[in-house]
């Protein structure tokens, strides 16, 4: 009975991962509806996608110190009703502006149960048990990240964009009622509440230039004088938040967490995988719709191969990695990953679609093998759990908002080295420069999934060594 009790909590805890991964890419493909219906122009309307993004990555590490001292369940059941209550404010929202609140008030909610649901996973499962717990979680958390595209294709196939936000809201309420009477209780973890202020201030204002930067870039280009300037200012509170984390007795973020060098290489690998996943996201749409003149409806059908191949090798992955070990089967998978990858760099624009989705499956499979979370969560000490949860999920959406920037940016390089001048925009005259810079933007995908194989297999190395001194 408690191990079906478990798999209901690892299953509600997932779902919530699910549907906030889910609105970060999900709402790409409803831009051109949102901005038709608010009537504001397409770099307004950007902000909808980014402002949720930023405020997740600012308050990612703040709610995961919290949990370690208040209990990772509370934090869990709160972020829960906030982002339900986000979601009813988007899908009612007339105007950009309630819009914008709506999607703060989700991100706010988002980040609460970002950083406690893999803690939570870690508190219910016995160590034996926490490979295939973890790969259960990293799937379902995937497929809200993969399948945004695809699944808002065909929802806005027969629906309003107002319904990207209204299936939020069941679900929401179905799992804070299931852990308001299932979930275990929770001691209290601390009895006064030690909190790094300065820490947080510095953090989030070097986070949120981080990744204006990145979006103005995006929008004007990344050789504006502006957007370097505020790149400065990022670096600069980076420089300052450092040095304030290495003189506080209780810091945002222990810097000491770094120093396993098995757990920083693993955090970087997953940033870089999930980079590299956001491409399809990114290039797809472009590819099927607009190169391939496909319906929205059929676009969304093909792009669903990659979180279906997603769901199938994830537990499996997981299953071998109870086995052997996470460094092992992830270098395997990434081999994998790279067969699409390579295909994509030299696609004519002419293959059969059964072969192109084929290959699209073998996107989800080197993708939903990849397993990020048991080798963070196995590396780090018991008293690093609830900072290396909420540092796993900080690194996978830093790694969604850089992959949306360098597949984005590596595109339009592409196309604008076969053109012969700027382009930042789907050449409909010229389909030839969109396949070069499709080209382009997927060598750089190889050369990032090399970097991650490399760094992987330190880990693996690592392991090894470690082994062999532990006979």
């Amino acid at each position: 009975m408690k191990s079906k009790h478990n798999i209901l909590t690892l299953f509600a805890t997932s779902f919530m991962s699910f549907m906030q991964l889910l609105d970060a890419s999900i709402v790409n493909v409803a831009i051109p509806s949102l901005t038709k219906d608010l009537h504001v122009p397409m770099n307004r309307a950007e902000w909808i996608v980014s402002v949720y993004l930023i405020m997740i990555c600012m308050l990612l590490l703040f709610w995961g110190r919290m949990a370690d001292q208040i209990g990772y369940i509370k934090i869990f059941q709160t972020g829960t009703i906030f982002f339900t209550l986000g979601s009813l404010i988007c899908a009612l929202s007339p105007s950009l502006y309630l819009l914008l609140i709506g999607r703060v008030v989700q991100g706010l909610g988002a980040s609460m149960s970002m950083a406690t649901n893999i803690g939570i996973i870690a508190m219910i499962f016995p160590m034996h048990q926490r490979g295939r717990a973890y790969g259960i979680n990293s799937i379902i958390a995937q497929l809200g990240n993969i399948s945004g595209p695809g699944l808002g294709g065909l929802i806005l196939g027969v629906l309003s964009w107002h319904w990207i936000f209204i299936i939020n809201i069941p679900i929401g309420i179905i799992v804070y009622i299931y852990g308001r009477f299932m979930f275990p209780k929770e001691a209290r973890r601390s009895k006064e509440i030690a909190y790094d202020w300065t820490g947080l201030v510095t953090y989030s204002i070097a986070i949120a230039t981080f990744f204006i930067s990145i979006f103005m870039g995006q929008d004007i280009g990344f050789g504006n004088r502006n957007v370097w300037l505020i790149l400065i200012v990022s670096l600069i509170f980076w420089a300052i938040f450092f040095y304030v984390e290495k003189h506080k007795e209780e810091p945002l973020i222990n810097l000491k967490i770094f120093k396993i060098s098995r757990l920083t290489l693993s955090l970087v690998s997953a940033l870089i995988v999930f980079s590299i996943g956001y491409y399809a996201n990114v290039i797809m749409p472009f590819y099927l719709t607009n190169f391939r003149s496909l319906s929205t409806s059929l676009t969304g059908l093909i792009m669903m191969a990659i979180p279906f191949a997603n769901v199938i090798a994830a537990p499996i992955a997981g299953y071998f990695t109870d086995k052997y070990n996470a460094a092992s089967v992830s270098i395997f998978n990434l081999f994998i990953y790279a067969i699409p990858i390579i295909f994509l760099t030299l696609i004519s624009g002419k293959e059969n679609l059964v072969i192109f989705t084929f290959m699209l499956l073998f996107l989800g499979v080197g993708n939903g093998g990849f397993q990020n979370n048991p080798m963070i969560m196995g590396y780090a000490p018991q008293e690093y759990q609830g900072i290396a949860g909420s540092l796993a999920a900080l690194f996978r959406n830093l790694g969604m908002g850089i992959g949306v920037s360098i597949a984005t940016t590596s595109l339009y390089s592409g196309m604008s080295f076969k053109a012969g001048k700027q382009i930042a925009y789907y050449p409909t005259n010229h389909p030839s420069w969109f396949l070069n810079g499709m080209h382009f933007a997927y060598l750089t995908a190889l050369g990032l999934l090399i970097l991650a194989i490399v760094l992987v297999y330190s880990i693996h190395k690592i392991d090894k060594k470690e082994a062999l001194g532990k006979r």
